[in-house]
Parts: structure tokens; sequence; C-alpha cells
């Protein structure tokens, strides 16, 4: 409270307390009476008494704990339920109120009654449903072909001006939409998570399940009707004026209804007309983006496996090793590239540090009845596999890569001098040659299968550079043979011509 107030506050929402009780010490036990509060809002609107609520707490513990640890828990030194209950209503997560007392007992008795507040509700209900993903876009196995249907039947409704039909095949059409972009949502916020930092099995059990809930839900559906969906909006939306939408709302609401209604839930039905649009519609629409995030999610996934069935499941530090080399090397002198070694790997001298003790008998413990140090679980599982044998490293390719770097540059070299060397030659017969590289007889080969695939004397090569023209010589026998390190070539003897294209 002696701290100065944020200025942010005076202008942005600010401090919220309803969740402060899922991060609580006794976020556990807050969970459970908010759940008990929350099921019982499917039955009954008028809330718990105290003693209901210990009555639903033990009856949730009953399916999730033995009996015995069921009593532990709801004894009155671990549950603390008045403590609970009134956090929870300073928190604004519950609302308290008391029954009116209609007889002398009622004054002898606890009459507090408890409900969730709607914001509570609210919030218990995502986080509890934050992990369903997956099972509720399970049902939109068919979603982009249904969109499509509906949407055929709609834009006929329109057409007729028939608007309790078109109102009806435009409300399923807004589920299904709306559905589709939460499942899509859901989808690129756990590929963000997934794809963050380094790779673990985790991470890529999430990509794998990510990758095959889209092909087992829409698989090419979203390819094959995106077009026409997009199709279906631009020939459908010169007449959706909003004269058109306040008729359907008008035919899906009551008749009496205030004109402020209309042209609000109006506006709502042409915003989702419109993230429809943007949804199926274009080269860049969030159906086609989702589609190019999980396609180019096939590379990173395998690439991750192969890192980590090469080092085992754990990520080597080759990169801070190399770190380390480069800051040891470029030292100044050799008591500075020790001094960085020593902090690096904490190689320090060792020091005697006197510490008084408060009793005198605790200076003669012995290590033989010491208590034994704690060991981690990370240890246990690789700390014996880190001791024998040799440490499992990343694959060195480069000396693989230099080479094929350095094949392609040649070939490239030569493949630029056999074109300077035939364009030289253009203008005579192949008879006039002599010795000729292997690299101008492949070439010369190509040019020749580009014009005969043509079926006449002249024609461009694929890349748009050349003209190639072989003329037939006078005579049908007249023949030559060209001679190259690889091989020979026994031809006609064409009168070759070489131009740009």
């Amino acid at each position: 409270m002696e701290e100065p107030a944020d200025p942010w506050s005076a202008l942005l929402p600010g401090q919220e307390l309803v969740p402060a009780y899922l991060t609580s010490r006794f976020a556990a036990q807050y969970r459970v009476i908010v759940e008990v509060l929350l099921t019982e809002q499917d039955t009954s609107l008028t809330g718990l008494s105290y003693d209901e609520v210990v009555a639903g707490i033990r009856a949730h513990l009953a399916g999730l704990v033995p009996v015995e640890a069921a009593d532990r828990l709801l004894a009155p030194e671990v549950l603390h339920l008045d403590a609970r209950l009134e956090r929870l209503v300073q928190w604004r997560v519950v609302t308290r109120w008391q029954e009116p007392a209609r007889s002398g007992e009622d004054f002898l008795r606890r009459r507090d009654r408890y409900q969730l507040t709607p914001r509570a509700a609210g919030l218990h209900v995502f986080w509890s449903s934050v992990d369903d993903t997956e099972e509720a876009a399970g049902d939109l196995t068919l979603a982009p072909r249904a969109i499509h249907e509906r949407l055929i039947a709609f834009a006929e409704s329109i057409r007729r001006a028939v608007y309790t039909d078109a109102a009806t095949e435009f409300q399923q059409v807004g589920a299904m939409h709306h559905a589709m972009a939460t499942a899509a949502r859901g989808w690129q916020r756990t590929l963000a998570h997934a794809l963050s930092g380094g790779p673990d099995p985790a991470k890529q059990n999430l990509l794998w399940q990510t990758l095959r809930s889209y092909i087992g839900m829409w698989g090419e559906q979203v390819d094959v009707h995106t077009p026409r969906i997009a199709e279906l909006v631009v020939d459908l939306d010169p007449l959706m004026t909003p004269e058109v939408w306040r008729a359907c709302v008008r035919a899906a609401l009551d008749t009496e209804v205030d004109d402020e209604v209309v042209a609000s839930q109006a506006r709502r039905w042409q915003h989702t007309w419109e993230a429809l649009g943007s949804w199926f519609g274009g080269t860049d629409s969030q159906a086609r983006r989702l589609r190019r995030q999980l396609r180019d999610l096939v590379a990173p996934w395998a690439r991750n496996m192969n890192l980590l069935l090469d080092t085992g499941g754990a990520v080597t530090r080759r990169a801070e090793l190399m770190a380390l080399a480069v800051a040891v090397e470029r030292a100044p002198d050799d008591e500075s590239a020790w001094r960085i070694w020593d902090t690096a790997v904490g190689a320090f001298s060792a020091r005697h540090l006197l510490l008084t003790s408060e009793s005198a008998d605790e200076g003669d413990l012995s290590w033989t009845t010491a208590q034994p140090a704690p060991v981690t679980a990370r240890f246990r599982e690789q700390g014996a596999r880190a001791a024998v044998g040799r440490r499992t490293k990343i694959p060195d390719y480069s000396t693989g890569r230099n080479a094929a770097r350095r094949a392609r540059l040649a070939a490239q070299a030569a493949q630029a001098g056999a074109q300077a060397a035939l364009r030289q030659r253009s203008g005579t017969n192949l008879a006039d040659w002599g010795e000729i590289t292997d690299a101008e007889l492949n070439l010369l080969l190509e040019f020749v299968g580009v014009v005969r695939r043509t079926r006449s004397e002249t024609a461009v090569t694929g890349d748009g550079r050349w003209r190639i023209t072989l003329r037939r010589p006078p005579h049908a026998h007249d023949t030559t043979t060209l001679h190259a390190d690889s091989g020979s070539m026994a031809t006609l003897n064409w009168h070759f011509r070489m131009e740009p294209a």
C-alpha cells in the first residue's frame, strides 16, 4: 500500500483478483471448492450452504482418493474451510449472503450461502477446458465441406429472398466457422510452444499429435473446398447489403424486437461474413496459412527427431564449448586463458572456511553418520550413462557439404566454358569441330534433344537463353564422329548455329 499507484491503471484495466485462487499455496483446496460450486450450477441456481459445501467436497474427493485419505484431507487441522471461503469472497470468486431466519432455530444455525460469480465461473470453465481442445475439434471432421454446402443453400435463399431459411443456414455457417477458428488457434498456440527453444521428446510429441490431428480432421478438405467457398463469398458479396442483413436478422428474431438490437446483430453477422472471407479468400487466407504452417512443420520435426536420436535424447553443449574455445584462444596471455577456463568449469582453488557452530557437540559430526545428500532424478537417469562409454555427438557433415559445394561450382564453371566454346563454333558444321571436351559433348547432346523434341530445325532452350538451329546436310549419308574423353558420338553432319534467344 505504501508503493505509489501505477499511472497505467488510471487508463487501462489493472489488477484482477479472481485468478488468484489458481496461484495460491492452497490452490488445490480452492479449486475443489470452486469445482463443487460450479457443478451445482448445472442443477440448481440457489447456491450452497456451508454444510452442503462440506458434503460436496467429500463427494468430490470420494471418486479421486481413498476414504482414509479423504478423511485426512477433510480434517479441521488440514482444511480450514472457513478461511478458504472467506478468502474466495475477498477475491470476488464467491458471493456470500445469508438466508432469512424464519424460526428461532434459524438463529442458532449457520445461514450463509455461497455462489460463484459469473466471471469466476467463466474462468474456471475455460481453465478446465484448456486440455480439451483436441476433443472439441474432433467434431469438425467435415467442417469445410459442411460450410460449402450451407453456403450454397444460403446463397439460394438470398437470391429467392427467403430470409428465414437464409438466417438458419447462416447461423450454422457461423457456428462451424467459429469452431474451426477456435481449433486453428489452439493448434497454432501448440505449434508456437513446441517450436520454441531446444527440442525435447515432449515437444516432438506435441508437434506429431498436432500434425496428426490436422490431417485426421480436415486433411485435404481445406485445399479442396477453400477455392469454392471463396468463389461463393465473392459472388454473393454484392447482394449482402445492410438491408439484406437486417432482413435476415428480423427473420431469425422476434418481429417486435427493437431496431437497435436488429442493427447490432446485423453488424455481428456482417463481421462474421467478413471473417469468413478472410478465412477462405485470397492467397494468404487463414486456412491456407494454417495449411502452410503445418506443411513447413515436417522439416523441423524430422530434423529435431534426427538430433534427438543422435544425442540419445539429450541436447549436446557443442555450441557452448566452441564459444569457450574461441574465448580461450583469444585470451591475451596464458594467465587470462586459465582464468577463463577455471571460471567456465568452476575449477577454483580450495579454500578453508571457518564456520563457528552454536554448540561444541556439532563440530565432531562424521561423514558416516551425516545425513545423505539428495540425488536428483536427472542424475539418476543420465548420470550412469554419462560416466561410461563415448559421449554422443551430432554427426559432422561439413566435409561432405564442402565437397558437394566444390563439385557444384566446378560443374557450373565447366558448363559455362562449354557454352562459350559452342558459341564460338556457331555457324559451322560438326565435321569441322575436331576434338571436344566432355562438357561440350554433354551440352551438345542436350541441345540436340531440345531441337529434336520440337520436330523442327530451331528451338529455344529450357532456360530461355539460347536459340539452337540444326540444319540437315545436303546428302543424307553425310555423317561425322565427335570424339571426347568419355566417348564418341556418330551423328549427321549438322550445320550448328547458337544464338541468344
